[in-house]
């Protein structure tokens, strides 16, 4: 062992022999401009020359494959392709910010760039041009990242109106600049009362007041790194074993093999090191350690390096030549390259693939969640949003991070290090070290709390079952199969308003390619939802339709923006219509957007004259027509109709429903029965003749009804609700089911999941708007019948609360006032 040692130790010192032959800087100078010689421009020219091919070339071909995977059933994940080459990545990087946030990853990296051949070229003489540019190339970044990330964290997955976008996001930005800038200022007015001596403000408070201005940016990195370890460290090792997975789609070489094994080894101690990290801070801030043993501990790695230090003869001999090395330029050089090749360039990238990817939603807890994984599949706007934020909030932290390290281990060949070390700023190599464990022990913190957190979802990560590029087997498939058979009769059956049909093709096992068959299925099941009115499933399943087709599907847009008008969320609807192509013949979307501003009772712009735009239009003229019995309170259906569509088949089937109300039975009789020999085999229009029979007392001929419906449609939810009226025992658990015959909290519970059934928001007792907008026609049926226009009463409870509560408490504190400027009078 002795031998090894020995062997070990003379080809270390052999080596450093070596190296002292190269130039030394004993101490940085700076020249002025006028000593203008032409060499001080090269270190400007090489490191531009470098960072234009890293803008250009390396960084879309890092961002050529990037992924997002989203649910789409239970512990399974579609995985798809967002960029699929360099050209693809060029054109997201030219959508919304992106280019901004990836301008300031380039300046930092320019900068950190920069100081590198300033070291290579000269490193006993810093051009004064070339550092007053490193300034700003640096701390540009510096200053825009926190209030980025502050910004991105405040927000989350909220959204604002197209229209009140852009003030709301300037008066946001204002707000959190200048909370950002009066909490630092605030911590520097603290600093400096509290400091003595020389310096105006002691460095330990500049370090404080530092870290409260990034705090931001810490928190963000410190949360996104916890939330994703689960996640890289499971693919990475994947990845190293040769396997295809959701970060690395294509088959790793030999290079990004051993990378990603070097990365494995990276995320297993990064635990240990933050661990470390904080022990040691609170170590040297809150015991009394002995100046020289303090330092000691800042300057070898921290508590666990300094124990190491204490026990371990050969690699205490090796930690203190390294004192000696780091003199060198030639090594800080290399130390700095090295930085911005695994942080600046590899691990920021890494984050950012798994932060598109949105393994921090189901890989860990407590991330930073800017858009879910179906919104970035489905909108170029959310993908921007997310390189926006990684570059710009990223770039700022790791820079100066770099910068900080680099005085701290490197101090003599820095520029300015004398002036930070004189008395009027303090910062010697113990205030340098302090600084920097600092910030590096705050997002430590961070990062350990969110990974021990997130670690309890790593076994259940490992048994995820991710489906790899199913876009393209599903583009396949249906080319092969020249047309697919299953959107046609999804498709169909939606137009024919079939749930019977969507129902047994939902349940049905089907052979082919799983990926198209899941789609189908899905859409099926959406359509499902929406015909039934359960708008807030609806929603969620045009969702995961709309991003199992990569964002090109306007029908599922349509179904989102009718869920959330359905559901009072008129600015929800106008961002979901936001957009849409409309060639021509193709009205939906604009009759759709008409609507939105119609109902909305805030903003809406339409006016009387806007009408005569869509004159013979269905939608149009039933909605006119229901406008004119609430303004007038006649609820007289007319039978007076020039459409003959599918849409004017619905609005009679309300028609009858409201006769019903008046108990005109014999004209709902009628007019259901011209609606069942217009269409047969319709399910609604039988039901309505139905419910009509049993409304004059023909049960046996309603019964005769239901028995044709059970063997055509015996699946459909309102058949069996039907069945449930005629006294058959059927399954409740189905809105239509427990609407018909359900009572009290099953009926009630049904309004959040229908918000626009009559029979729901009938028994809801709270006021809801649901109430009140969903059934004025049906709450008021008595007064129509009656032919008095329906009257509003205040409750007794209001009353008494109104007149002997409110009212006495509004006296009493009159005259606590009248009496307290009587006093300061």
């Amino acid at each position: 062992m002795n031998g090894k040692a020995r062997k070990v130790r003379l080809a270390l010192l052999s080596s450093i022999f070596l190296i002292q032959l190269l130039p030394q800087a004993a101490a940085a100078s700076v020249t002025d401009v006028s000593d203008f010689r032409l060499e001080y421009f090269y270190p400007a020219i090489v490191a531009f020359a470098i960072a234009i091919p890293v803008w250009r070339w390396f960084i879309p071909n890092q961002l050529a494959n990037l992924q997002v995977a989203f649910e789409i059933d239970d512990d399974l994940y579609e995985v798809h392709r967002i960029t699929r080459d360099v050209d693809d990545a060029r054109a997201l990087l030219q959508e919304g910010g992106t280019a901004f946030g990836v301008g300031l990853y380039v300046m930092g990296m320019t900068g950190v760039l920069l100081l590198i051949t300033e070291l290579l070229f000269d490193a006993d003489v810093y051009f004064l041009p070339n550092l007053f540019l490193i300034g700003v190339l640096v701390l540009i970044p510096v200053f825009i990242s926190p209030w980025e990330t502050l910004n991105a964290q405040l927000v989350g997955t909220r959204k604002s109106s197209a229209k009140s976008k852009g003030y709301v996001k300037f008066v946001r930005r204002l707000t959190t600049l200048l909370i950002l800038l009066g909490a630092t200022f605030a911590v520097v007015l603290y600093g400096s009362s509290q400091s003595t001596g020389a310096a105006t403000i002691r460095p330990i408070w500049v370090a404080a007041a530092m870290l409260t201005f990034m705090a931001p940016t810490i928190f963000a990195y410190g949360r996104i790194m916890g939330a994703s370890w689960n996640m890289i460290l499971i693919n990475k090792w994947r990845t190293a074993n040769g396997r295809a997975n959701p970060i690395d789609p294509d088959k790793p070489r030999f290079l990004n093999r051993l990378f990603s094994l070097l990365l494995v080894v990276f995320l297993l101690t990064m635990p240990i090191t933050a661990l470390n990290g904080i022990i040691t801070v609170y170590h040297i801030l809150f015991n009394d350690v002995p100046e020289q043993r303090a330092f000691d501990i800042l300057n070898y790695g921290g508590v666990l390096g300094y124990m190491v230090f204490e026990r371990v003869d050969l690699i205490a001999q090796i930690l203190f030549e390294w004192q000696f090395i780091k003199e060198l330029p030639q090594f800080l050089s290399l130390y700095l390259s090295m930085n911005i090749a695994i942080v600046g360039l590899a691990f920021i990238f890494e984050l950012t693939r798994n932060l598109v990817l949105g393994g921090q939603s189901f890989g860990g807890l407590f991330g930073v969640t800017l858009d879910t994984p179906r919104e970035i599949r489905t909108e170029v706007e959310a993908q921007s949003r997310q390189l926006t934020f990684a570059f710009a909030g990223f770039s700022g932290y790791t820079v100066l991070l770099l910068i900080l390290v680099c005085y701290k281990e490197f101090g003599s060949l820095m520029p300015f290090t004398d002036l930070l070390e004189a008395d009027r700023f303090g910062f010697d190599e113990r205030a340098r070290l302090e600084a920097t464990w600092m910030f590096i022990a705050l997002g430590q913190a961070v990062f350990l709390f969110t990974w021990a957190l997130s670690i309890l979802r790593f076994r259940s990560l490992r048994s995820l079952r991710f489906d790899l590029n199913p876009d393209e087997r599903r583009e396949g498939a249906v080319t092969f199969a020249q047309g697919d058979w299953m959107r046609t009769l999804v498709e169909e059956a939606a137009i024919a308003e079939d749930l019977d049909a969507l129902i047994q093709f939902q349940n049905r096992s089907i052979e082919g390619d799983p990926s198209l068959i899941r789609h189908e299925k899905a859409r099926a099941h959406m359509w499902e939802m929406a015909i039934r009115g359960l708008w807030p499933k609806a929603i969620e399943e045009a969702k995961k339709v709309l991003a199992q087709a990569g964002g090109d599907d306007d029908i599922c847009r349509m179904i989102v923006a009718v869920g959330h008008m359905a559901s009072r969320r008129l600015d929800a609807a106008r961002e979901a219509l936001h957009g849409l192509q409309q060639p021509e013949g193709y009205d939906e979307p604009e009759l759709l957007a008409f609507v939105c501003e119609w109902l909305d009772p805030w903003q809406g712009t339409v006016e009387e004259d806007d009408f005569w735009d869509w004159e013979n239009n269905s939608c149009i003229d039933h909605l006119q027509i229901l406008m004119r019995m609430l303004r007038g309170w006649q609820p007289s259906p007319t039978d007076q109709t020039i459409h003959n569509d599918r849409l004017t088949h619905v609005a009679q089937l309300s028609m009858v429903s409201l006769m019903r109300a008046q108990r005109r039975h014999d004209e709902a009789l009628e007019l259901s029965l011209q609606l069942v020999r217009a269409e047969p085999l319709g399910v609604r229009p039988r039901i309505a003749a139905s419910l009509c029979l049993i409304d004059k007392g023909d049960w046996h001929s309603a019964r005769s009804i239901l028995s044709e419906l059970k063997v055509s449609d015996g699946q459909d939810p309102r058949v069996l609700a039907l069945a449930a009226i005629l006294g058959q025992s059927v399954d409740s658990e189905e809105l239509e089911v427990a609407l018909a015959v359900g009572g009290g909290r099953k009926v009630r519970q049904w309004i959040n999941e229908a918000p626009v059934n009559p029979v729901a928001g009938l028994v809801v007792k709270g006021g809801m708007d649901e109430a009140i907008n969903a059934n004025v026609l049906i709450a008021a049926h008595e007064a129509t019948r009656r032919g008095m226009p329906p009257r509003f009463s205040f409750g007794w409870l209001n009353v008494i609360y109104n007149y002997f509560v409110l009212g006495p408490t509004w006296i009493v504190l009159a005259i606590f006032v009248y009496g307290q400027q009587g006093q300061l009078a």
